[in-house]
């Protein structure tokens, strides 16, 4: 941490102010900037919260963030508007209790466009009413007119005496000031806390630390599909070995790292973890209790809601489309690698000596092992039920364990059967009594 004393004669034990600089774009690391400066600064029981904005704008979804935290804090929020506060920018300034303008500041021309392609077009109408609407909200929140905050992000927004229809709006520091958006002009942060009564006061400048520094790491596409792999294919590769080793260890850590890590940036919630574990359940259900082998609607549908998991912790209402194409990838990549993986082991593994014993890689190695027996030969052959028939279950016949579907409904574990016919890797079977095959 820097620390700045401003003023004379300041005695130890003095009340301290947290500063943050929020500097050039505003991303998800300007989430966890702000969010650090915050937890400081109420930790600490700080006089205030300086934020001061340099910044010609940045994604949406981020300032949004910015804007929850800075309107959630008990901590007196001061902007300082040093030089520009445009785009999303302009919504952080807003969010602050009080705003002070830099001469020759500016603050607006929030309305919300998407880049596609190298080219700037403008967001969706229904976008931009969302935006204008929350602008309207955080203005009202802290007192402001908020028509005023409208008409930075709808160009129909017309205001009268400040700015006509057709035309964006961007307060300058004397706009500002008739319209109740400028608290007063600085020159710097001294006379900032001048003005708001903070003059002998201790300055503490925060700074990004370790965790952040992980957090922005962990947060972005490349290594959000990383995890993704990682944590799959481990939880896969566990599931088909006895006892719980480090492809487990492996697989719950990369998966716990990045929920945590989007938890951490606001984009995660328990509705992300809600689709994973759903998913997670389908496709053990679709490997150890329907299919085994053949993996059949319900398994989709479990990988379908753990994408949908990882994609919803990755992005938000408002992310921008560059961000929701990433955050596609890296989830389609993520989860293609992990699938590929565990095909590789399931495919390779019986050509070493390895002995995993696990039931997914046993069903699969018995499974191709069947598909090249005559199917034929195994009508007739009397066994007998080793799990529950609901109707689908496995039957035991000479010493092998193979994939039977009842054509009598459920028939209970122990159950003496016998294979009536071959459809597919499995056989129809019923219960034995008075057959002579």
């Amino acid at each position: 941490m820097v620390f700045l004393l401003l003023g004379a004669g300041i005695a130890i034990g003095a009340e301290t102010v947290v500063l943050v600089r929020v500097d050039g774009e505003i991303n998800r690391g300007t989430v966890l900037l702000l969010q650090g400066a915050i937890e400081r600064a109420e930790e600490m029981g700080a006089a205030a919260l300086v934020v001061s904005l340099s910044t010609p704008g940045g994604y949406l979804d981020a300032a949004l963030r910015c804007r929850d935290l800075l309107l959630d804090t008990s901590v007196r929020t001061v902007a300082f508007v040093n030089r520009n506060a445009l785009s999303a920018g302009a919504l952080i300034a807003i969010s602050c209790e009080r705003i002070y303008f830099a001469p020759g500041g500016a603050m607006g021309a929030a309305t919300p466009v998407y880049f596609s392609e190298g080219r700037m077009e403008a967001a969706p109408e229904k976008v931009v009413s969302a935006v204008r609407e929350i602008f309207r909200a955080t203005a009202e929140a802290r007192g402001r007119n908020p028509d005023v905050a409208a008409a930075m992000v709808d160009p129909d927004i017309g205001v009268p005496d400040l700015v006509e229809e057709g035309k964006l709006l961007t307060l300058t520091p004397s706009s500002a000031a008739a319209w109740g958006y400028s608290d007063g002009i600085a020159e710097n942060l001294a006379e900032v806390l001048a003005a708001e009564g903070l003059a002998d006061v201790a300055v503490e400048e925060f700074a990004p630390g370790f965790w952040e520094w992980v957090i922005a790491l962990l947060t972005s596409p490349t290594a959000s599909g990383i995890l993704i792999a990682l944590g799959i294919l481990g939880l896969l590769v566990e599931l088909s070995i006895p006892g719980f080793g480090v492809p487990g260890i492996v697989g719950l850590g990369a998966l716990s790292l990045f929920f945590w890590s989007h938890f951490s940036v606001g984009l995660a919630g328990w509705e992300s973890l809600g689709f994973f574990i759903a998913g997670l359940i389908l496709v053990l259900l679709e490997i150890f209790v329907f299919t085994a082998v053949d993996f059949g609607a319900v398994g989709i549908v479990g990988l379908g809601l753990i994408g949908a998991g990882f994609y919803t912790a990755m992005v938000g209402p408002f992310t921008d489309p560059a961000q929701v194409s990433r955050a596609i990838t890296a989830v389609s990549v993520g989860l293609a690698a992990a699938l590929m993986g565990i095909v590789l082991i399931i495919t390779f593994l019986p050509k070493t000596r390895l002995r995993f014993g696990g039931v997914l890689l046993k069903s699969a190695i018995d499974s191709r092992a069947l598909r090249k027996e005559p199917r034929q030969e195994w009508v007739g052959k009397r066994g007998v039920a080793v799990t529950d028939l609901r109707p689908v279950g496995k039957g035991e016949f000479s010493g092998r364990i193979v994939d039977v579907v009842s054509e009598e409904g459920y028939i209970p574990k122990g159950t003496e059967i016998v294979i009536t016919r071959a459809e597919g890797i499995r056989f129809v079977v019923r219960r034995r009594g008075g057959d002579t095959g």
